[in-house]
Order: structure tokens, then sequence, then C-alpha cells
């Protein structure tokens, strides 16, 4: 028994009885269909012209459960108490709990979980103690949930809980009931498909939301959608803050009787259906108001996990400009989350809900015009809608758009929140800037890598370079599993920055169907990917193909000196070209190209050395902040000429090495190529300071290059005797 009581205390994720053979469950509560108290909320929908878009999923059924008075009770010996109790509901396609008199001792845990216990809810323990004696416990699929509380021998009281009402759950998005009875409509796009696929930060801030509301003195379960938004502070000081509509949650009371669920969406587009995660039970009220339609809630104190909920804190602006593109994430119908997408300008207007009762605030709200993507639905409600810059300009209150007419949302305006009320409760000011720094616009926060603003991009592939994808050996791509047996690919980065890297962006040129697994990695080394520093496992579908897919990694790679190397590890026990990206058109000369492939022996290989040399970069791009370096100047070695980045990302500082050490001045001139062999500069009798470095003279210039988009760039310089060349990496 001691084994067994090392093992139990230090495994709290999962109940007592999962881990200890205890005698068969013979306690059960079975209930009946509450069949009149579904009528009458579908009659009510059904004359009820409601714009708001909150969608009700169960109906309560009132009990009063406890543990003295239902149940079953069995020891462990030299453990503990375990306390079980079968709840069963006709037909119910989902259930949910609320419980009352809440009150957990240290070592106490409560949970509740299906018949095969591959969906639990808990551990529910004395942390939940905060959120004011009640307890809301999420939607589990199916007509049949176990509640058990276990009870560790030393616990010096014990404080009984009441079940106060079931949640029968007669809508169920989640696909495991006996049933679908209503999922989201056909129009909407998985939010882990392509259209997605440059917002997979922002979509770790939506989170769904299950609140059980109270209509004429009877429970209620509805969906709405939050986000979690950030803050103008250090990262040690963020707040979990959640905001969502002023409708979904208008009062103290509501925020304790909500659970967010973070990541409930698809592994991948074509992936299944997963079961819902655990969500974060109860939370406080931090302000709203309801002419804005908007409320700020905060989650309880340490129950939001870096690891299991991952969570992103989005950004937001409080422009007053009228947003031109925007993108929506949200849970419509409850289902696993969706994107929606307009290219229209919005345009401002007054929204209200005569059946809410709901007059907002005038010219307070965005109006989407038409959706181009998606549109939203009941259990979007307080969705966030942001512009092209990654940021919440919006919350969505309701509207009109269906998939067969997807026109007429509202969003309420994220700048009226900010600051029209000078009341704290009433505005978003005090709370997402507490520091008065007047800060008016925010980019979001990722604290799996720390990493705050926008990216940057780092490849070898110019913005005006052709791409192309070309064949090699006996069948394959350059870029692809091939004949020659390659099954790893990188590019070579010149990095004379400090790289922080985030992920990875891939010009995709072709996926074989049904898709394929692909394992995109950074490697440190100078002349050859020696060390893995970071990889992700991603399921690339057909749907990418001719797509620049953005790849980012699970912990940001930090502060990289010197170069490094992207790239992707394909299976190697496959005899297909199932993956491939764009490069660019063979080079005619070297000294620019960056591709390297590694065959099934593990020996990598620059393109240059073989035979015939291949002078190629693939499109992969770092994505990160790339910093450079405060160093010392280095001398020019041989006849390469020197180029320095200088602070300014505008500035190159040319170096040439000339014969004439005794001259003070002399004349230059430079030219520069993108790496298609297109001249962007040239500059003629261009005038250079002598400097002296060591026992050499050189002539130093200074180059403005601010014309020139990011890419990677050859500048020559010559003079009457000479010419010296060398390789420019604009960011």
């Amino acid at each position: 028994m001691g084994c067994i009581a090392a093992k139990l205390h230090a495994q709290s994720i999962n109940p007592w009885s999962s881990q200890v053979l205890l005698p068969e469950l013979t306690a059960f509560v079975n209930f009946d269909e509450p069949i009149e108290s579904i009528e009458q909320l579908l009659e009510e929908e059904r004359i009820g012209q409601a714009a708001l878009k909150t969608l009700v999923y169960a109906v309560g059924i009132r009990t009063l459960i406890t543990p003295q008075t239902s149940g079953q009770w069995d020891t462990i010996p030299a453990i503990g108490y375990v306390w079980r109790l079968g709840i069963q509901a006709d037909n119910a396609l989902s259930l949910n709990l609320f419980i009352e008199n809440y009150l957990m001792q240290s070592g106490m845990a409560l949970y509740a979980y299906n018949a095969s216990m591959n969906n639990v809810a808990g551990p529910f323990d004395a942390r939940n103690n905060a959120n004011g004696g009640v307890l809301p416990i999420q939607s589990l699929p199916g007509d049949m949930i176990i509640v058990e509380w276990n009870i560790p021998l030393q616990t010096p009281q014990r404080n009984d809980f009441t079940i106060t009402s079931v949640g029968y759950g007669f809508r169920d998005m989640s696909g495991y009931g006996r049933k679908i009875a209503l999922s989201a409509g056909s129009c909407n796009v998985d939010v882990n498909c392509l259209t997605g696929n440059h917002w997979q930060r922002e979509r770790r801030a939506v989170v769904l939301m299950e609140t059980i509301i109270k209509v004429n003195d009877n429970d209620r379960w509805q969906y709405c959608t939050g986000t979690l938004v950030n803050q103008a502070v250090e990262a040690n000081r963020k707040r979990p803050y959640i905001l969502t509509a002023n409708h979904c949650i208008s009062s103290a009371e509501l925020a304790q009787r909500t659970t967010f669920i973070f990541g409930y969406e698809k592994a991948f587009c074509d992936g299944a259906v997963p079961f819902k995660p655990l969500g974060i039970s109860g939370s406080s009220l931090v302000a709203s108001y309801r002419e804005l339609d908007f409320t700020l809630l905060e989650l309880p104190e340490n129950r939001l996990s870096e690891v299991t909920h991952r969570p992103f804190y989005a950004g937001w602006t409080t422009s007053t400009a009228a947003p031109q593109g925007v993108v929506g994430i949200h849970h419509p119908q409850g289902d696993i989350k969706k994107i929606s997408t307009a290219s229209n300008a919005l345009i401002s207007r007054t929204f209200e809900d005569v059946e809410a009762n709901l007059k907002c605030d005038e010219n307070a709200h965005w109006l989407v015009r038409r959706w181009d993507e998606g549109v939203t639905e009941g259990g979007s409600s307080g969705s966030p809608l942001f512009d092209n810059e990654h940021k919440i300009v919006g919350l969505l209150s309701g509207g009109y758009a269906r998939c067969s007419n997807p026109v007429n949302d509202y969003y309420s305006k994220f700048s009226e929140q900010w600051n029209k009320y000078p009341e704290k409760e009433q505005s978003l000011m005090k709370w997402l800037d507490p520091d008065d720094k007047g800060v008016t616009s925010l980019w979001g926060y990722d604290p799996l890598t720390g990493y705050e603003g926008r990216y940057e991009m780092a490849g070898n592939i110019g913005k005006n370079e052709n791409e192309t994808l070309l064949k090699t050996g006996d069948w394959g791509y350059l870029t692809s599993a091939n004949s020659r047996q390659w099954v790893s690919f990188a590019e070579k980065i010149n990095n004379d920055s400090i790289a922080n890297i985030i992920g990875m962006e891939v010009h995709v040129a072709k996926v074989s169907e049904p898709g394929v697994d692909v394992r995109f990695a950074v490697w440190r080394g100078n002349d050859f990917p020696i060390t893995l520093l970071a990889s992700k496992n991603v399921r690339v579908t057909s749907e990418y193909i001719n797509y620049k897919m953005h790849v980012f990694f699970d912990n940001m790679i930090e502060e990289i000196e010197g170069d490094f190397f992207i790239g992707y590890i394909l299976d190697n026990t496959s005899s297909l070209d199932t993956f491939a990206v764009y490069h660019s058109p063979l080079r005619p000369y070297s000294g620019i190209s960056g591709m390297y492939a590694e065959d099934g022996n593990g020996i990598w290989m620059s393109l240059e050395e073989d035979t015939p040399p291949i002078y190629t970069s693939m499109d992969v791009r770092a994505m990160g902040r790339f910093t450079k370096q405060k160093q010392p100047y280095q001398l020019p070695q041989k006849q390469e000429l020197k180029i320095i980045q200088q602070q300014s990302n505008n500035i190159a500082l040319l170096l040439f090495d000339i014969d004439e050490p005794f001259a003070s001045l002399h004349a230059a001139t430079i030219e520069c190529y993108d790496t298609s062999g297109k001249r962007l500069l040239y500059i003629n009798e261009v005038n250079g300071f002598m400097n002296i470095y060591g026992e050499k003279t050189y002539m130093q210039v200074e180059l403005d290059v601010g014309s020139l988009p990011p890419g990677i760039y050859i500048i020559s310089m010559f003079d009457k005797n000479k010419r010296q060349s060398g390789k420019f990496l604009k960011f």
C-alpha cells in the first residue's frame, strides 16, 4: 500500500478510481428528459427576433444532491476516502453541473468524467475556493457522468457541497453524443485551415465560454466567445483578462458561473473533432458597460497554464479609423474554433436589439457589411474582430449574417470602450494601461516564446526574384524526397545579428493528397547544419500549395549568434515526392546560394558542391527579431568587399581595400544587384574617406540602401584599378 500511496499523492491530475481498483459503482441518480423546458426555450427562439449571437445549449434540472444524502463511499486503506455518484439523464447529448457551498480543504480534489474516463473535468480543489463558493463544471458529452470526490485521511474536516443544478444538453457540438442536433454552418472555416494559417498565434487567445444564466429563476447554459487580452506592462505583471460582450456576462454572479475553454479546435484542417479540453471554472468581473456592450473579466489566480492552455494575449488598438480588411475568430454554435474574413472597409453604425431591450451608444459599433469567408452564429457573441495588423478593433454584439446571406454583423468598437466613460469600472484604459503610459496600440504577447511585437523575416530570395520547382535525378524535385535519397533540406542564413527565432515562413510548391507530416526545423552551424535547435511537426494539406505557410515553434530559439539553418525533414521511408517548396531559378554564380540537402545516411551537402554545382536558395524565411550587434569593424580579407550594416537598417558601410596607401581621397563607382541579376543602384564617382586599420589603408563609404526592399543583394565597388564585391542582407 505504501507504493500506492506514493503514486496517489504524486499524481493529482486523475481521480483515485483510475489508479486503484474500487468496488463497482452502484449509486446513480436518474433524471427524465426536461421536455417542457426545452419546448419552452425553442418556442421563445421561434417567436423572438433577437440579433444577439448567444446560444443556449442546455436547460437546468434542479437538484439538491450532497455527499451526505446520495452517492457511494469507499475507503482506500492508508490513503483516504472516495465518494462517487453516477448522474444519468434520458437522451441527453451532454451534461453540465453547477455546485454551490463549495469549499475544499488542502489535499481534496473533485472530478467529473464519463464512464470510459476519456473525458475528465478536474481536479477542482482548494484553488477554486476563491470563486465565491460556487463551481460551474463544463459540459461533458453523453447522457451519463460520474462525480468523484477524493479526501485524504489527514483532512482535518470535511465540508459537504451541493449539486444544485444539472445542465441537460439538447444541442451537441462535440460529435460524441448519440446524435448531433446542431453544428456551425457549412460555410464556416476551421481556424487551422489555410485561411487561419497566418493567425496561429491570435487563435490561441480566443476561448469558448459556457455561462449559467437564469431565466425566470431557471438555469440555462449558453455559449459565447471571449479573448485573452494583452496589457502594457512587463510579462510578470500581465493579468489573465478575458474580454467579451456585456450581453454575455454583465454581473459578478455570471462571471463566477462561467467556464472558459482554451484550444477547442482541430489539430489540423482535416483532422478529427477533438474532445473538449479542460476549462477554467469561474472568474471575477473587472469592468463592464451595457451601452458599449463589453465586459472585462479576470480568470482565477494561477489557473492559466502556459503548458496546458497555450495562451496568447491578443493585441489591440484604440484607433478610430475605419479598418480595411478584418478577421473574426470565434465559436459559432459552440463548435470548434472558426475564422471569418471580410475585405471591405467597415462603417460606423448604432446597434440595438429590441428583443433584448438593448440600445447601444450612437455610432459605437463597426458594421461588417459582408463576409468573404465564413459568418458568425449563435455562440459567436463577444468574439474579437482583428484588423490587418492583428489587433483587436471590436467585439461581436450580433447581427443577421448567415451562410445563405453573409451580411450585416455589428462589432462594438474597442476605441469607444477604451475611455469614453471616466470610471474605471466602465472602461478598459485603467486595466490595460495601468501605469498610464498613454499607450494607444499594443502588439500581442506570446508567453510561450516571451515574444511581443511584430516579427521580421530573413531569407535568401529577393522579393522581385522569380521562383521555380525543378526536377532532379530520375524522379523528385530539388526540394522534395527524390531518387538521390535526399530527406532533409536546409537554407543557410548568414547572420551578423543576434537572432531570436519564433517560426518560419515556407512557400509550399507541392503537397500530395491527403496531406503529409513535415518536421520543420532550425539548426545551428557554420559549414553544415550541426545542432538541432528546435523543430515542429505539422500536418500540411494540399490546400497549402502555392501558399506562403507560417509555422510557429512552441518556444523561441533565443540569441543565436552566427550563421544558422532553417528547413524541414521528411519521412525517409517514403519513396514519393510528397512535399516540396519553391526555390530560386538556378543562378549563374556562387556566393549567394544557400541550399543544403541531407541524404538517408545523415550526410549534409551544399548544392554548390554537387556535380555540376547548383546555385539556388529555397523560399524559406526565419521569423523573429534580428538585433544588430555592436562590434568593432572586422577588416576585409582577400578581395572581398566588407559590408557592415549600421544601427540604421538604411545605411551600409563599405570598406574597400586599395593599393594607394598615401592617397587622401579616392573616387569609386558602386553597383547593387538583386539575386536575379537586376541592377537596382548605380552610383558614379562616389567620394570616400581613407581610414587606416592596422597597417592597411581602406576607403570607407556610407551607402544609403533605404530604397531597397528587404532581401539579399550583391554590392560591387570598383575604382580604376580593381573591383570588389560582397553580399548584403537587408531585413
